[in-house]
């Protein structure tokens, strides 16, 4: 009998279309597998973020900053990419790094208003998806601590294996854990904290090749049985920062993309700056998307553009978007050879050109325009406007 009514009442199920098993069949969706956007991004550094923070109340930051994020939405792009950890400092209230000198023009001072929660509901009232930008090792580019905050953390893990100082400056060591625990924080407070749709990491991870800048660390990972060498061990450092960070952050929310913008030479990343970009864009775990800053024109003798781009797209196993060279307009490229020279100085629409080109490669999904105040009222910026506007995508 009872068999009967369990058979009647699945069977009164199925007429109805009731079944059990919908409801998680809808909510095990995979956020990675929604329709992606063509990104046009635009970056926005410190020092271009510090023209709107000092000197600025509040209510005249809200207003310029504001404006500006109008503009560019109205131009095409779709996403601001601001630079809120410049120096193991911040552009936001941290539990773990100071107020950026670049902010309110002292490291460590009273945080007088927070700009990122204010650029995130601007960004997000004119429609741009937000990302904050983090340098994670750069601490300093002088060597002097008596210039960091004594809120910096620096000062307490001076003279420790927790810090790099070379002639270039102050920096984390990426072999140290705590090092890695700390970024992994920082990056979780700002998924915690801000409703941000993105996190970059920039080009930068160790700061020299030199053998003596982490030799204690590196002596104490081989006196405990470590057997990679110098250079391996250093990009298994990066990796396992990465690791953590990616993973801290989905942790908190899954739908916040986490992305490196690498310099576009694969072989220089990997041996001068210990940057496995190739596992990263190849392997689960590292990153989202990754953005190579080519920052080369058509006629470039070392990195043509097509051809860097074509090289990415053949090694990259993610989201792929294109950081591109606004900076170079109007100027003379000393590093092009003597086809590429004055390829930026004689051409007003080289970025718009490659806007065009991008736009038509399905393998790329977007790119990055450096930077900011760079767009500027000429003719190559109205080029690229147009470019964004009248491309494929």
């Amino acid at each position: 009998m009872y068999k009967k009514i369990i058979l009647s009442v699945l069977l009164m199920l199925s007429l109805v279309g009731c079944s059990l098993s919908l409801p998680q069949e809808k909510n095990s969706a995979n956020p990675a597998q929604k329709e992606e956007q063509y990104i046009k991004a635009v970056w926005m550094t410190y020092y271009e973020l510090s023209g709107f923070t000092q000197d600025h109340t509040e209510q005249e930051f809200k207003k310029e900053i504001g404006k500006a994020f109008k503009e560019l939405a109205s131009k095409g792009f779709n996403r601001v990419t601001v630079q809120v950890r410049p120096y193991a400092d911040a552009f936001y209230n941290s539990s773990y790094f100071p107020t950026s000198a670049y902010c309110f023009k002292v490291q460590g001072s009273e945080l007088e208003y927070d700009p990122l929660v204010i650029m995130i509901e601007l960004a997000h009232k004119y429609k741009l998806s937000i990302e904050a930008w983090i340098n994670p090792y750069r601490i300093s580019t002088s060597t002097d601590f008596s210039q960091l905050s004594d809120k910096n953390i620096a000062l307490e893990w001076q003279n420790t294996d927790n810090l790099i100082v070379c002639d270039s400056g102050i920096y984390f060591n990426p072999a140290s854990e705590m090092v890695t625990e700390l970024i992994s924080n920082g990056a979780k407070e700002i998924a915690e904290n801000y409703q941000v749709d993105s996190i970059c990491f920039d080009d930068y991870f160790y700061p020299s090749t030199s053998e003596e800048i982490d030799k204690a660390s590196f002596d104490a990972y081989k006196s405990n049985g470590g057997n990679l060498g110098l250079a391996d061990w250093r990009r298994d450092n990066v990796n396992k920062m990465l690791k953590s960070v990616y993973s801290t952050i989905k942790s908190v929310n899954e739908n916040i993309t986490f992305g490196v913008s690498p310099a576009s030479n694969v072989s220089s990343n990997y041996n001068n700056l210990y940057a496995d970009v190739n596992k990263w864009c190849t392997e689960d775990g590292y990153v989202d998307y990754i953005c190579p800053q080519i920052y080369f024109g058509f006629q470039n003798e070392n990195q043509p553009f097509m051809k860097t781009t074509k090289s990415w797209i053949q090694m990259a196993d993610c989201t792929l978007y294109v950081a591109l060279p606004l900076y170079k307009a109007e100027k003379t490229d000393e590093f092009a050879g003597d086809s590429g020279m004055n390829e930026f100085l004689d051409n007003n629409n080289i970025i718009a050109r490659q806007v065009t080109y991008l736009s038509k490669l399905s393998e790329v999904k977007g790119y990055y325009i450096f930077s900011y105040s760079f767009l500027k009222d000429n003719d190559e910026t109205a080029n690229l406007y147009s470019a964004m506007q009248n491309s494929s995508q």
